[in-house]
């Protein structure tokens, strides 16, 4: 979304209030924004905040809610939630800032009185998004040997393998026991 924050620079007003929708995708065939593999946004997210000026200084404030779909990192069942981000930055007009990195950290530029912050918000959305998301905090996940959800009760399989590499000398302590009891 392009702010026209022209009333902000004119003095004509003091605080600018924001409330948009913002298409957040993760599919690259659809011209995906975000490379999040595994992760589809049913929603766009809501971005809410304000510009505000103090006397030359502008400060702009948004906080962005994003509902995702994923699948759990230990069961691999779906999870769905909402992502939420705080986004700061001071805003300057274009010229104020020389130093690329600097500009992308700390500030929000604008051109001839309109701010494009949607660029900036997708890369911070990236940045932030979870790598790992569990459909609960306790979430015991799947049996590494037979695929079992632990989640709804514990699997059949042996608690404690053998190394393969003393199967020679286990075997060879089977054979010995039975003889020590005679």
């Amino acid at each position: 979304m392009i702010l026209d924050i022209s009333p902000l620079l004119s003095g004509e007003k003091r605080k600018l209030d924001i409330d948009y929708m913002l298409t957040v995708s993760s599919d690259e065939t659809d011209g995906g924004a975000v490379n999040l593999s595994g992760v589809r946004f049913p929603h766009p997210a809501r971005v809410l905040g304000q510009i505000t000026d103090n006397a030359g200084y502008m400060r702009l404030t948004l906080a962005v809610t994003l509902p995702y779909v994923t699948v759990c990192a230990r069961c691999a069942k779906e999870v769905s939630g909402e992502f939420e981000m705080n986004f700061e930055r001071t805003v300057v007009p274009e010229g104020m800032v020389e130093d690329a990195e600097e500009k992308e950290e700390d500030f929000a530029v604008a051109e001839n009185g309109k701010l494009d912050i949607d660029e900036q918000l997708v890369e911070l959305l990236e940045l932030e998004f979870p790598t790992r998301i569990l459909c609960r905090e306790d979430c015991k996940g799947l049996c590494q040997r037979c695929g079992k959800d632990l989640n709804e009760g514990p699997c059949d399989c042996p608690m404690v393998e053998p190394n393969p590499a003393f199967a020679k000398l286990l075997k060879l302590f089977d054979e010995e026991e039975p003889k020590n009891q005679e």
